[in-house]
């Protein structure tokens, strides 16, 4: 049996959106102490990610963050981190197959998000190194801004809404 994404058959529609699906990335949900994940690395500002260090560290609360990498390195990533964090209280879940991911990359990606996104997704509040738990339309959703695009983590059972949004918007 192949593995097949959740949002492998809108390809089509994804790239009319100037947006891909990056399938089966490594998500691992963490829960530590703030100071002992900040020497890590980890951003314990709210609503704030750190990229580029081999992992996507995103806070999502207090002493709440996911780690994201690439697809297959949950193991190696999960056992990273739990000796990292070994002595301490601690939990390291594999939550992979919890959120579908989408990056969108177009220049009208923020007006397109904005159309059913409550968060103020101007420049002047909103960039490089941010990240927000809020709702797309009805759907959760978890944005990531990167340089040059915005990642939405969304429930696989979403994602075709999410998309379907998009479109409307677009058009």
């Amino acid at each position: 049996m192949t593995a097949r994404s959740a949002l492998a058959h809108r390809a089509t529609d994804l790239e009319r959106l100037e947006a891909v699906e990056i399938p089966f990335l490594t998500q691992l949900a963490v829960r530590a102490e703030p100071a002992t994940v900040a020497a890590l690395g980890f951003p314990v500002d709210p609503n704030t990610a750190a990229y580029g260090t081999g992992w996507d560290l995103l806070w999502l609360g207090p002493d709440e963050w996911l780690v994201v990498a690439d697809p297959g390195n949950a193991v190696a990533s999960a056992a990273a981190l739990e000796g990292s964090l070994a002595g301490g209280h601690h939990s390291v879940v594999d939550v992979s197959a919890n959120r579908a991911v989408l990056e969108l990359r177009g220049a009208g990606r923020h007006e397109l998000l904005a159309s059913a996104c409550p968060l103020d997704l101007h420049r002047r509040a909103w960039g490089e190194g941010r990240c927000a738990q809020t709702l797309f339309g009805a759907a959760p959703v978890l944005l990531q801004e990167r340089l040059g695009a915005t990642r939405v983590f969304v429930r696989p059972s979403f994602a075709g809404y999410v998309v379907d949004l998009l479109r409307s918007a677009a058009a």
